[in-house]
């Protein structure tokens, strides 16, 4: 079994255990993003939180920043904007091989229910398609 390590960054979409196992696969100083984890202080006070919701993410943040300090990494969340023309980067940097995704399985659109019962299973490790 291949052991993911020394990576330059993680961008985190689902939070809980797998945003905590995705500092175990950094480089020291690198960051993960996440748009499912906990917002962090700074993320509050980049979208203009008063001193109260600052106080209170950071505190339920702390597990998650800690975790992260243990393996001298960062840790920022995101709120994700829909864009089509972030996108259509993303688009661009896939079709180069710049970055590249992970899917888990496929399944046909006469499926959903089956991805559905599969997702809920919680031993997804990439993402899973249904395709048109």
């Amino acid at each position: 079994m291949d052991i993911l390590h020394d990576f330059d960054g993680a961008f985190d979409l689902t939070g809980g255990q797998d945003l905590i196992d995705s500092f175990a696969i950094l480089k020291p100083g690198a960051k993960t993003v996440s748009i499912a984890g906990i917002p962090d202080a700074t993320t509050a006070r980049d979208i203009g939180a008063g001193p109260l919701v600052t106080a209170a993410l950071t505190a339920a943040s702390a597990k998650i920043r800690r975790a992260a300090r243990r393996r001298g990494v960062g840790y920022r969340y995101m709120f994700m904007h829909p864009s089509g023309d972030d996108l259509d980067v993303l688009t661009e940097l896939v079709d180069k091989g710049t970055l590249t995704t992970v899917t888990d399985r496929a399944f046909p659109f006469e499926q959903i229910p089956d991805a559905f019962a599969y997702l809920e299973q919680g031993h997804a490790k990439g993402k899973v398609v249904v395709q048109m």
